[in-house]
């Protein structure tokens, strides 16, 4: 092989390459999704991870809340006022209205439940016609010293991508993500609604009228 020869092949793989990485890792623009809601300068968008291969492929890695049945919604807050807004992701719902069935509405789960579901109750039936998580005891202090490095590693992951703001400052954007427990029935994400109350300007104490995300038209990989 001559030295061009070489040289050619080394400038082809140059150009080529970086074109094919980045058409496959590129994800389009959260911003541009349909599952919104926007009032008052305050847009808000939510991104439900409803695949297995979604989240292995992003963000949570080998042991992640979809193994468990619970969904991670990504939401997005687009705040274009000039004021900052106080919000309270305590009282957020995921709200469910399957046909024929009575109307669910499931509070947020924290990263410690998240990993309580993924790592220590992997039996669960996920056959059952249940909707509503059975609680788990929260462990006292005296038992987290019993958590395996596992469940530390995934709790301290989880808290890093979890929505834990509760200030959006003006003219910013800021997201995390939200956990809800759906027994495995993913499919349900798309009769629900994402409910967020609770919003407030904060140097007028105005309070915003509430948001609900319609997750219908959410993706279904």
């Amino acid at each position: 092989m001559t030295k061009q020869t070489v040289l050619r092949a080394i400038l082809t793989c140059t150009l080529l390459f970086p074109l094919g990485t980045q058409g496959q890792s590129a994800s389009p623009d959260p911003m541009s999704l349909s599952t919104r809601d926007s009032h008052q300068n305050l847009t808000i968008v939510a991104d439900p991870y409803v695949s297995a291969l979604r989240y292995k492929k992003e963000i949570f890695g080998k042991t992640s809340p979809y193994d468990a049945g619970i969904v991670a919604i990504d939401v997005y807050f687009k705040n274009d006022n000039d004021l900052p807004i106080r919000v309270n992701p305590g009282t957020m719902q995921l709200v469910i209205s399957e046909p024929g069935l009575d109307r669910q509405r499931l509070g947020a789960l924290s990263p410690e439940e998240v990993a309580d579901r993924a790592l220590l109750t992997a039996n669960s039936n996920v056959s059952a016609p249940r909707r509503l998580p059975i609680p788990i005891p929260i462990p006292s202090s005296g038992s987290r010293s019993k958590h395996t490095k596992e469940w530390t590693e995934m709790t301290t992951a989880l808290r890093a991508v979890a929505l834990g703001t509760d200030v959006l400052g003006p003219h910013s954007t800021t997201h995390g993500f939200l956990f809800f427990d759906l027994n495995h029935d993913f499919g349900a994400i798309h009769n629900s609604r994402l409910y967020v109350p609770d919003l407030t300007f904060m140097t007028t104490n105005q309070a915003l009228f509430f948001f609900e995300i319609d997750l219908a038209g959410a993706p279904t990989k």
